[in-house]
């Protein structure tokens, strides 16, 4: 009989064993590795976040959890990142992966991590509705660029560099110009170091004299394709699209968050029409979240909450079905409370449904049936809102 161990915590023996296994599944024909495409998941530090079964002291399956802080208008929470969920072909349909899945909720559970997120094809939806995550509104776009589109856009007056890794101040200009974001992923300067320095990617840098006034990532692997990053003036991100396209001859697809930004503004400036919903793109898939906690989360994001709140009065009870938690938000000069009490006119609805109210719903969902001064409501604080870069994907 065989001798199955987990779900825990990998160990650091097993760690070479986990990514080989990945890599043997999602980058066979690659020459590609797991370890550096995601090298903020897959590091020894984050052992205790890397769910593991074992067969006869095999690692047969496998799921990491990633935290990283979202910064959003008035808003600053931990987002749990679901990393790629494998199990060895040869023992599969077993459960093993639902187990490590349901271990990582168990962590985010522990950490009082309030949402978890993650991104993947539309066969695999059902596998992780049925541990409660939900498929939820588009997120972003994407804009596929061909050479013959370099004309549209001017070079202006900027020379074209590539980032140089050991000139401290081209990694310090891309960190002033992503964090003057006003929503984002926090990473660290340590984390900035890493994710500019993945293999199969390259940074450009618009320089006006001594200055660097933008910059924008190229992927060329199969799980970050394309322009996946940008940040500085419009002018010049138009100036590095242009050199991009200039030296390729096949398309290349561009992705942009749903939040304002100079990358956004340039290429609907010059390819108005152009957009497409993110999930159509190459490599990104559908992003699907839980709702581990609403209180925590929704009192995590009460400054954005207030900011969308207006001139609105009103109650707004909910309920999660799976642990019959109630929050109330109660709407009243500009200002949005929030308690535990239970109203009477309570609307309960399960935690996939959460994931639909609070984020938007996927287009193939259901719809929310809400009426009155509750539908009034959630259309003025939801869906909320925060830009993942493909960078920051894991």
């Amino acid at each position: 009989m065989a001798n199955i161990d987990g779900p825990r915590a990998c160990r650091a023996l097993e760690f070479d064993q986990v990514i080989g296994l990945i890599n043997r599944v999602f980058r066979a024909g690659t020459d590609q590795d797991i370890r550096t495409d995601y090298p903020l998941v897959f590091d020894r530090s984050q052992l205790a976040n890397m769910r593991v079964v074992t067969v006869d002291g095999d690692v047969v399956s496998q799921v990491p959890v990633a935290p990283r802080q979202v910064i959003a208008e008035g808003a600053r929470f931990t987002v749990g990142i679901i990393s790629p969920t494998v199990t060895d072909p040869d023992h599969r349909r077993r459960g093993y992966a639902t187990r490590c899945l349901r271990d990582c909720i168990a962590v985010m559970d522990e950490q009082r991590w309030p949402v978890s997120v993650l991104w993947t094809v539309e066969p695999t939806l059902p596998f992780y509705q049925h541990s409660l995550w939900e498929a939820v509104a588009s997120q972003g776009w994407v804009y596929e660029l061909t050479p013959a589109d370099q004309r549209l856009f001017g070079p202006g007056q900027f020379e074209v560099a590539c980032l140089d890794p050991a000139n401290a101040g081209h990694l310090d200009a891309i960190i002033d110009m992503h964090e003057a974001e006003g929503a984002r992923i926090e990473r660290t300067r340590g984390q900035y170091e890493v994710l500019f320095g993945l293999p199969k990617t390259q940074t450009l840098l618009a320089t006006s004299g001594s200055r660097i006034v933008a910059y924008l990532m190229v992927g060329n692997g199969v799980n970050k394709p394309g322009i996946i990053e940008a940040g500085g003036a419009q002018d010049g991100l138009a100036a590095l699209v242009a050199s991009v396209l200039s030296q390729r001859s096949d398309p290349v697809q561009a992705l942009v968050p749903l939040t304002d930004c100079a990358l956004s503004r340039s290429l609907q400036a010059c390819l108005p029409g152009r957009r497409r919903p993110v999930e159509q793109a190459a490599g990104v898939g559908h992003q699907m979240m839980r709702v581990n906690c609403l209180e925590t989360l929704l009192r995590q994001c009460q400054g954005h909450l207030n900011q969308k709140a207006g001139q609105i009065t009103g109650q707004l009870c909910l309920v999660t079905a799976e642990t019959d938690e109630a929050v109330t938000l109660e709407l009243a000069n500009g200002k949005v409370g929030l308690s535990r009490n239970r109203l009477p006119q309570a609307i309960v609805l399960g935690r996939r449904q959460l994931a639909q109210l609070v984020f938007g719903p996927h287009p193939g969902s259901e719809p929310l049936d809400l009426a009155g001064s509750a539908a009034r409501i959630v259309r003025a604080l939801f869906p909320l809102y925060f830009p993942v870069w493909e960078l920051d994907h894991s």
